[in-house]
């Protein structure tokens, strides 16, 4: 297999609309530079791969950019800038003064020239919104610190929050969308189908605290529940809307679009740095944008929220002798893995560095404690979920994070043999799926063993590691990709409101990636394929 052909995995599906920098090679000859990792298209084409030295090569190997250089620089133009200002303006006022002194005083052009007006409200707005452009287009460049709450420079007051969904959203929300309030008759079955089926997976969250927020929101004194229930509630019933909507047509998504624009109603008190909440209210919408890939993209998303995390120190357990109670440790411990697996999963899907390195990370499993049952009206309702789907789910997450790091962004060159490595990680993940419970759901196995079937594909796949894949290799990825195309056909075809996890974005590119391998191999080698007896393992 030729070194063309490799891109099949390395290549993202969804690429950056405009990269963070471009690298040294493409700024010299002041080329178009796209950014993509491990080399930029511009560096391979010309056979230069090796020689690209992008800024996002470095800051998927962990390097810092330095804000702080970037900054000085800035004031470093603008100072030059100022003194060249000066210099004109003291030459203008030399030569003005000799033509005074040699001509009699009159009347100058500039006297004749009417007061400007002050500027209106609309140019101000459109003064701000460019400005605003311009900041989210350096959002990758300049780091940014979680624990500041303030934006200076603009005509009004500028917010994370702005900021975040500035950078995120794909296609504006339909005007005068929201949504009111479905009675709780009828908010209880939808929430009952998010807790059942997406919060066993990624609890990040209380499920005590969200009932809590439950009963102050249906409360009969409205100034009871604050911003943060209000949002809890509208987000969960609009994930779960989303995760029962068959197409975008139906009323079930019309349903999920109002509740996200009556959450977003509150997006200032809520998506705020400086707080765990502020991280639990981005997982919300990377879930929501999972779904509704027209409205916000979850890759932005979740690394937003993973900086937080880093910027707050969540990625660390705080050390024995740091006074702390079990259950913030325990809310510190969801919310770092259902970020890390957040992040590992958009990262396999569009082919791109992960947020933080498990290098850089040490934090303990969660769900030592059960969660505390609350103490209001709808105490008779609540059930404590299983938590054993979710240890599964960040168990094959960190199998994943491993070998995605070894085989396809740890480097280009070769190993001599890479299949003892690719085997003992394929015996890994089998090892992995024999050891789930046999008392989880049979929707819920289905879902993992969709995993496991996109896992094996995705390590029998050419990698710059593994460029020339063996015929055995290929008639696995070729077994593989029909297990996981049946399985998955035969869970979209089950209703979306029956008990099962649900059908994202996600699903879709995997089911791409899958089916581009399944043709490749195909059209390589089809006679050996299609033998009855399947060649000897190398």
């Amino acid at each position: 297999m030729s070194a063309n052909n490799l891109p099949v995995l390395e290549t993202p599906l969804l690429r950056v609309s405009r990269p963070v920098a471009a690298c040294s090679r493409c700024r010299a000859a002041k080329v178009k530079c796209d950014g993509k990792l491990p080399a930029c298209t511009a560096c391979e084409k010309s056979n230069r791969a090796a020689e690209c030295s992008s800024t996002n090569d470095q800051f998927a190997r962990g390097k810092e950019r330095s804000y702080v250089a970037t900054l000085e620089a800035r004031v470093e133009r603008l100072e030059k800038k100022i003194a060249e200002a000066r210099a004109r303006r003291k030459s203008s006022a030399v030569l003005m003064h000799d033509a005074a002194e040699a001509t009699p005083t009159r009347r100058t052009s500039v006297d004749t020239v009417k007061p400007s007006k002050p500027v209106s409200k609309r140019a101000a707005r459109l003064k701000e919104d460019n400005d605003i452009a311009e900041l989210v287009s350096d959002f990758g460049l300049l780091a940014l610190n979680a624990t500041s709450r303030d934006f200076y420079g603009f005509t009004s007051a500028m917010s994370y929050a702005r900021l975040i969904l500035s950078a995120s959203s794909k296609n504006p929300l339909p005007p005068a969308a929201v949504k009111p309030l479905p009675p709780k008759f009828a908010a209880t079955p939808i929430i009952q189908h998010y807790l059942t089926n997406i919060y066993t997976l990624l609890p990040f969250f209380d499920e005590a605290a969200f009932y809590r927020s439950l009963d102050a929101v249906y409360h009969l004194d409205s100034t009871i529940a604050s911003a943060q229930d209000h949002w809890n509630v509208r987000m969960v019933l609009a994930v779960s809307s989303l995760a029962q909507s068959e197409h975008r047509a139906d009323s079930m998504y019309q349903d999920a679009v109002g509740h996200v624009s009556a959450a977003l109603q509150y997006k200032e008190v809520v998506l705020r740095p400086g707080r765990i909440s502020g991280i639990q209210a981005l997982l919300f919408l990377v879930q929501y944008a999972m779904m509704d890939p027209h409205h916000f993209d979850s890759w932005t998303l979740i690394g937003a929220a993973s900086r937080l995390l880093v910027d707050l120190g969540i990625h660390q357990d705080p050390s024995r002798s740091t006074p702390i109670s079990k259950a913030k440790l325990e809310v510190r411990r969801r919310v770092y893995w259902c970020v890390y697996a957040l992040d590992r999963s958009t990262s396999l899907v569009q082919a791109r560095a992960f947020s933080f390195s498990d290098e850089s990370a040490h934090v303990g499993r969660p769900f030592h404690m059960p969660a505390l049952s609350p103490k209001s009206t709808t105490q008779a309702m609540v059930f404590q979920q299983s938590f054993d789907a979710a240890l599964q789910y960040f168990k094959i997450r960190e199998i994943q994070s491993e070998w995605y790091m070894d085989l396809f962004q740890s480097g280009r060159d070769p190993w001599h043999d890479p299949y003892p490595y690719i085997w003992k990680t394929y015996a890994k993940m089998a090892q992995w799926f024999e050891d789930i419970p046999t008392t989880m759901l049979p929707s819920t196995r289905s879902f993992f063993e969709l995993e496991l079937l996109y896992s094996y594909v995705y390590i029998l796949s050419p990698s710059a590691r593994n460029p020339h894949i063996h015929e055995y290799a290929q008639r696995l990825i070729f077994e593989h990709c029909i297990a996981y195309a049946s399985l998955l056909l035969e869970l979209t075809r089950q209703p979306s409101n029956t008990t099962k996890p649900p059908i994202t974005f996600y699903d879709a590119m995997r089911a791409y990636m899958t089916g581009r391998q399944f043709v490749d191999v195909l059209s390589r080698n089809m006679a050996v394929l299609l033998d009855p007896t399947p060649p000897s393992p190398p």
